[in-house]
């Protein structure tokens, strides 16, 4: 113990010969050490393996799909799909009433992407992170949602069927 204080003492003499010129309180070593406690929280977002947060979600209750590299995954309106590079994702244009989805941009800050309707038209949206922050319209009360999150710090475009409006 005496060593202790005589090594406090030091760097206290130390510490005030560094040019401070506030006056450097002595501490003594208290009796008990202290400890850390953590508390955890349940949170009723749906678990992720990706290594960031998943940002906010929209009032879809069906949990994320697994994140993925294969475009095929996405075919049926659900998915989490890990991209590098612009790409045309097929989608079941019968089903969702768009044919495909083409990723014009994305990095895990944003996304931009076109969709062609199975009457005509098109429609181009951007946006940053978030999980059905686009939404397009396939029936009166269902929608494709369209997102952007981030699985092991690579950007992934989400698709997931949800309520319209």
């Amino acid at each position: 113990m005496r060593h202790h204080a005589a090594v406090l003492t030091a760097l206290v003499l130390v510490l005030s010969g560094c040019g401070s010129e506030a006056p450097v309180a002595q501490q003594t070593p208290s009796p008990t050490p202290t400890t850390a406690t953590t508390t955890s929280t349940t949170s009723s977002a749906p678990p992720t393996t990706s290594s960031s947060p998943v940002p906010t979600r929209t009032t879809n209750p069906n949990p994320l799909a697994a994140p993925s590299t294969r475009v095929k995954d996405c075919y049926d309106g659900d998915c989490v799909l890990v991209l590098t590079k612009p790409t045309t994702v097929p989608l079941d244009g019968k089903k969702l009433g768009y044919p495909s989805i083409r990723v014009t941009a994305i990095s895990t800050e944003k996304l931009t992407f076109t969709v062609r309707g199975s009457e005509g038209g098109s429609t181009t949206m951007s946006f940053g992170p978030g999980i059905g922050n686009g939404k397009l319209g396939i029936s009166a009360t269902s929608a494709l949602e369209v997102g952007l999150t981030t699985v092991d710090g690579k950007p992934a475009l989400v698709l997931q069927l949800g309520p319209a409006a």
